[in-house]
């Protein structure tokens, strides 16, 4: 008995592996592409750092921890020399709760200590370790292991070289001067006309480019100048409000201002407007891509919204754009309530409380490309999953949303929501049932409970539905979501964690 568990532990620990080396290896390209577009040379993957790091991801699964500091008292330190790497400089990342590569690789970027060692112009090498441990706190732990090793004064091979930006009157380059780069980087430099300017000329070695307000030297092999000469602005921008669009109610709409323009200058701020038509909700009056819900109607109606754009100098353009909305032959409910049919074939209906309103609504198949992760998913979603976002009149507030159901909820059924980062998980403490069980109202909160981008920016993000809990499901009820932690870097002097000797 004794050796038949030993066997299937193995075996367990060979597949985990494998899925392991895959996330690793994309956590070092990831790396990589960050300091290629900053100018940095490319880290080398080290095995001895990579033994440090996965034992340490290993352990703080198994161990159901989260630190620096093994349980048995190891630092950063301890651990890279343990595994044979002899270091000059040595720096350490950790993460958990983050589900995939590019989740970790967003939280460590996003943080100024994680993204100063990924950025560490004294590291050669990295070794990455990524661990899965179900039933554990987070779940997905993450390390990442860099250093330079001693005796080591550069990272050898990589040669630099010098582009050099000078800025004429009216304007300035960023970054100007004389900047270094590794051979294979890239560098992207970006004009700034003074109010009233704009760019007027572009010379990349002596030779005349398109007028641009920005320019971007890649893989550099050689030495190069760049000079940007500036003259009053005559030119306002050109607005593109994009074309005009038939949608049916209960439609997320789509405005699109990307194709405005400013061959001299840029684009700084875009202002969209409704000048006809009912009225309506857009996710951000100043995106370049804002949202609407189209609202229901009772007829065939137009709704017209004015862009305008203004480059630097203040001179600005403006341009306007139909939206019609048809009826989508869904029988109504009640005045403003929004029917529209789900995946599962079946209709119905969604109205957000007083000062929240919805500016984006798709039904989800729970079963398509859009869910990565099956793991803990509920059994028998029986109207798929609602996909909305709703805006808040301010930021941190809550909202509430009314599902109104075309039969009663059965018994069992709980309300379910899926986080990329989280996965699958019970929120029906933030739902309640009217008596006849066919309407229920989901409470969330913008930057908190159940919102899915978890930052307190206005809007509240909620894919969800109702189902059953799956078979082997263990898990309880949860208040809250959330994203994966970053744990601290390490410097001697900050009480981050970063060393050198």
């Amino acid at each position: 008995m004794r050796r038949l568990l030993y066997l299937v532990v193995c075996c367990l620990f060979l597949t985990a592996g494998e899925v392991s080396a895959d996330f690793e290896s994309e956590v070092i390209d990831l790396v990589n592409e960050e300091r290629a577009a900053h100018g940095l040379p490319p880290l080398s993957y080290d095995y001895q750092l990579a033994e440090a790091a996965r034992g340490h991801s290993e352990d703080m699964a198994i161990q159901d921890y989260f630190s620096h500091t093994s349980l048995d008292g190891r630092i950063p330190s301890n651990r890279i020399a343990d595994a044979g790497y002899s270091y000059n400089s040595y720096g350490e990342n950790i993460a958990a709760g983050y589900r995939t590569p590019e989740a970790a690789m967003n939280g460590w970027m996003t943080s100024p200590g994680h993204r100063a060692n990924i950025l560490g112009a004294n590291f050669c090498d990295i070794g990455v370790g990524y661990a899965y441990q179900a039933g554990s706190e987070y779940g997905h732990y993450w390390t990442q292991n860099f250093g330079r090793k001693r005796g080591v004064g550069t990272c050898p091979g990589i040669a630099t070289y010098a582009i050099t930006a000078v800025a004429g009157a009216g304007g300035e380059i960023s970054p100007e001067g004389t900047v270094s780069v590794y051979q294979g980087g890239s560098l992207t430099l970006d004009f700034i006309p003074d109010p009233g300017y704009s760019v007027a000329e572009v010379l990349v070695d002596g030779e005349t480019q398109d007028i641009a307000t920005s320019y971007t030297f890649s893989n550099v092999a050689g030495d190069h100048t760049i000079e940007v000469n500036f003259d009053i602005n005559s030119f306002p921008p050109t607005a593109d409000a994009g074309p005009a669009q038939i949608v049916a109610e209960s439609e997320t709409v789509t405005l699109d201002a990307s194709q405005s323009a400013d061959t001299n200058d840029k684009v700084v701020a875009y202002e969209w407007s409704r000048i006809g038509g009912a009225e309506l909700t857009l996710s951000d009056e100043n995106s370049v891509r804002p949202t609407f819900v189209a609202s229901p109607v009772t007829e065939d109606t137009t709704v017209i919204f004015q862009l305008t754009v203004y480059d630097s100098g203040g001179l600005s353009d403006s341009d306007t754009v139909e939206i019609t909305i048809l009826e989508n032959g869904i029988r109504e409910i009640s005045e403003n309530v929004i029917m529209f049919q789900t995946t599962a074939a079946r209709e119905v209906g969604i109205i957000s409380g007083a000062g929240a309103d919805l500016v984006s609504l798709n039904a989800v198949d729970p079963e398509g490309d859009t869910i990565l992760d099956r793991t803990g998913m509920p059994d028998n979603l029986i109207y798929g999953l609602l996909d909305f976002k709703i805006r808040v009149p301010t930021p941190g507030s809550s909202a509430a949303v009314t599902i109104f159901l075309p039969e009663p909820v059965p018994e069992g059924y709980k309300w379910f929501k899926y986080s990329p980062t989280l996965g699958w998980y019970d929120f029906s403490a933030n739902v309640s049932f009217n008596g006849d069980r066919n309407q229920l109202t989901v409470t969330l909160v913008d930057g908190g409970t159940g919102d899915d981008d978890g930052d307190q920016n206005g809007i509240i993000e909620d894919p969800s539905g109702l189902g059953l809990a799956p078979a082997d499901s263990t898990s309880t009820d949860t208040g809250s979501g959330g994203s994966g932690i970053s744990g601290c870097f390490i410097d001697t002097l900050s009480g981050n964690w970063f060393g050198r000797e």
